[in-house]
């Protein structure tokens, strides 16, 4: 029965675009039912906050005008994560004590495998495009071209539409991960994602407008997402430090290093390093 399982479902993984990205570029969840737990609301947090924001919002724009919008504040995160792994390894790596650096190097190898393959992926249909372009022989078509193409528009609008959403699925876990930094340090994911937060939504307070959306209405939406992000973040960091992880101590526990270093001495309690 698992045999027959498995493959049907690779095929529902690869043909629903947000199983794809799941699959590929989230984190694994930690073993203990509080890490569950704050996965799980940190998923319903970004499902609920996009729900009210479209709910309150939509009889202010144009609903032709959201795909538009949601693609250009997702490019928009998606630049901004892009400056934290640099910086975050720079500073974490002169954080932690010379002993523990070289375990950050595995880490780090992952964050780029993933940041590499979300790059690809974001931007190879644009390749193709190009590269299937300069193919094309305008001057002297074959004969069947013009039939293969009619054919061909249902499968390209429907691919469109996959990368379409595979794209803001794509940026989505890139900034509720901060690009992934929590690979090289798990406290580095809810300190990163908060900076990214207040990044945005400070310059979006700032330099941003409300557009069609009333003022008033448009602040209470920013002001109550960065509530919930920071009180999210906030309790993964306390979970995090209960757990036995510290800053300058490497991307491992605490608790269970010592355990595994000096199996005669009793571990140190959590929270007390």
């Amino acid at each position: 029965m698992s045999a027959q399982v498995a493959p049907r479902r690779v095929i529902v993984t690869v043909l629903l675009p947000w199983l794809t990205a799941k699959f590929l570029f989230k984190p694994r969840v930690g073993p203990l039912r509080k890490d569950r737990i704050l996965d799980r609301l940190a998923f319903w947090r970004s499902v609920v906050g996009m729900a009210v924001i479209m709910a309150t919002t939509y009889r202010y724009q144009e609903a032709w005008e959201v795909p538009g919008k949601n693609l250009l504040k997702a490019l928009q995160t998606g630049a901004l994560a892009l400056l934290l792994p640099p910086l975050s390894f720079l500073v974490i790596l002169v954080v932690t004590r010379p002993g523990r650096r070289t375990r950050l190097l595995p880490g780090a190898r992952r964050l780029l495998g993933r940041a590499a393959l979300a790059l690809i992926s974001f931007f190879l249909p644009f390749l193709l495009i190009v590269v299937g372009g300069a193919n094309v022989n305008i001057t002297n078509p074959h004969p069947g071209a013009a039939v293969v193409f009619i054919l061909a528009i249902p499968l390209m609008i429907a691919s469109a539409f996959w990368f379409y959403c595979f794209w803001c699925c794509t940026i989505y876990w890139a900034a509720r991960t901060g690009f992934w930094t929590g690979e090289i340090h798990p406290l580095l994911a809810p300190i990163g994602t908060t900076v990214l937060m207040l990044l945005i939504s400070g310059a979006e307070i700032i330099w941003g407008g409300a557009d069609t959306v009333p003022h008033p209405l448009w602040l209470t939406l920013n002001l109550c997402g960065i509530a919930t992000a920071l009180v999210l973040a906030f309790s993964e960091y306390r979970h995090l430090r209960a757990s036995g992880y510290r800053l300058r101590e490497g991307p491992e526990p605490v608790i269970s290093r010592q355990a595994c270093d000096h199996p005669e001495e009793p571990a140190t309690p959590a929270g007390r390093t």
